[in-house]
């Protein structure tokens, strides 16, 4: 009696802080919470005020106050009191623990809503059972005839004794568990009228549940497979496509190679959607984090690094620097290259993922960056590297152009990228526009010293003739025609011109 009252006072109170706790409503400008008291009483009342009064009679309290013969003649009320359990459904649906438990741990989602379904049914069929049990109590024991119930099948067939709780809710639990189920054995059956009522209930309740959970697990497991079954299809179109083309056999071997390797290349788009779908400050958080590794084996990103890291330690806003970064992440492209294909890459800043890869002369593994030159607008002096793939390649890719939009995007907010990217170019260029000039004039000399060997082997030779057939003296300057001067192609002249401005030139800044 003392724990009935506590309850009871439980829910009075909470039916008190009711029409006091404002509730959310939906308005042309978004979902806004009602803070009118007037408003809140009203909606409380209109709903699940009527439920919440006729659970907390004290039925108990009442049936002792009554002076009634014998304990039970207010049984029958009780079931109203079942109607509690709708109210704890409403509060399992705002649990803040579970939110903070998401938070905390990681969880599978999918796996956590399957066990959760399951949850769900324990529940559900723990509830009928105690309803089903409660089936006793509702019947008049003094009753002539007695009314026969259906615990006295199992009473007589097991030897069990009704007045045992744990074994009257198993076997409760038991007729619940299969009838939500449906597979329906029959050993227990309603066997009095008020027995068909409440059994025709959990029926319908239970069937209700039953249908809704298979929908959401069917559901789950469908999602769960999505992956498996795009690219299923993907390579069943594939093999119809080769077979509708008629393409060689070890073409189709390296074809189905190719995307079965290929399989999780999607991740990148959906990590892509998921980066996009976040906040600004966040998108520049987790770009950094994952890109940080790479980032610093460019020179000019790691300097921008080490600048938005000294700015940070000031105290200043580095959200614009972040913002650069996040921009730069969201231009990179995702590529894949097969075992034995070539590839290079003028003006593309490649970052390798997943392979391994020759280039020249060295071999490149997992995050290996080259092509740090790109940013370089005269492709004559952007030093190319080819690429060879060793093994299945996958690479992010960075344009010349896709970047240069970002520097110009971020001109105002940022300029500070541009400036670094300048200052690379500027030195790399005149370092190498000086080293190409001073290849070209080692040319030009070499040229002319072979034309001025040629030149005097001539001479020699002309002379050599002249004295033997006793003409004309070899020393005489107008004997000979004098040998025409080393030819200049005209894209050496031109490249010999222009070395008073500086090669590669940022013409975009």
């Amino acid at each position: 009696m003392m724990i009935s009252c506590a309850v009871d006072g439980i829910f009075v109170t909470d039916m008190v802080i009711q029409f006091f706790t404002m509730y959310p409503k939906t308005t042309a400008r978004g979902i806004q919470w009602e803070d009118s008291l007037q408003k809140i009483a009203r909606k409380y009342v209109t709903t699940w005020f009527p439920i919440d009064l006729i659970t907390i009679i004290p039925f108990d309290i009442i049936e002792l106050a009554s002076g009634a013969d014998h304990m039970g003649a207010f049984k029958g009320t009780k079931a109203i009191r079942a109607l509690r359990l709708l109210k704890l459904m409403r509060i399992l649906k705002n649990l803040k623990w579970l939110h903070k438990f998401e938070i905390a741990v990681s969880i599978p989602y999918q796996q956590f809503a399957l066990v959760r379904f399951l949850f769900v049914l324990l529940i559900v069929c723990h509830w009928l059972a105690c309803v089903w049990a409660m089936t006793l109590q509702l019947n008049d024991p003094l009753a002539e005839p007695p009314i026969p119930t259906w615990i006295e099948e199992v009473e007589a067939a097991d030897a069990e004794d009704r007045t045992e709780p744990m074994r009257l809710y198993l076997t409760a639990f038991y007729f619940c568990s299969y009838t939500m189920t449906s597979v329906g054995y029959g050993d227990i059956f309603p066997r009095n009228i008020v027995e068909r009522v409440v059994c025709t209930m959990i029926i319908l309740t239970a069937g209700l549940c039953w249908a809704y959970v298979l929908g959401e697990v069917c559901a789950i497991v469908s999602d769960m497979n999505s992956e498996t079954q795009a690219f299923r299809k993907k390579m069943t179109d594939l093999n119809t496509m080769m077979w509708e083309q008629g393409l060689p056999y070890e073409l189709r071997c390296r074809l189905r190679s190719f995307f079965l390797q290929n399989r999780h290349q999607a991740l990148h788009v959906t990590r892509q959607r998921l980066r996009d779908s976040m906040s600004p400050q966040l998108q520049s958080e987790v770009c950094i984090a994952l890109n940080l590794a790479w980032i610093r084996k460019v020179t000019f990103f790691s300097q921008f690094m080490e600048l938005i890291e000294e700015t940070e330690e000031r105290g200043l806003d580095v959200d614009p620097f972040r913002m650069c970064i996040a921009d730069i992440s969201r231009e990179l492209d995702c590529g894949a290259f097969a075992q034995g294909e070539r590839f290079d890459n003028v003006q593309v800043l490649y970052i390798l993922s997943k392979g391994l890869v020759a280039l020249n002369s060295r071999v490149g593994t997992n995050g290996a960056v080259w092509g740090e030159d790109f940013v370089l607008s005269d492709k004559s002096l952007i030093r190319p590297v080819r690429g060879f793939a060793l093994t299945y390649l996958e690479v992010l890719h960075l344009t010349r152009a896709n970047f240069m939009k970002v520097i110009e995007r971020r001109r105002f907010s940022c300029p500070q990228l541009g400036q670094i990217v300048r200052k690379f170019c500027v030195r790399l260029a005149a370092r190498r526009g000086i080293l190409q000039h001073a290849q070209q004039a080692q040319k030009l000399m070499e040229a002319a010293a072979a034309s001025e060997a040629m030149r005097s082997a001539q001479l020699e030779t002309s002379s050599i003739a002249a004295v033997a057939h006793g003409g004309s003296s070899p020393t005489s300057p107008t004997s000979f025609p004098s040998p025409a001067p080393p030819r200049i192609s005209k894209e050496m002249l031109a490249k010999q011109q222009s070395f008073g401005m500086v090669p590669g030139q940022l013409e975009d800044f």
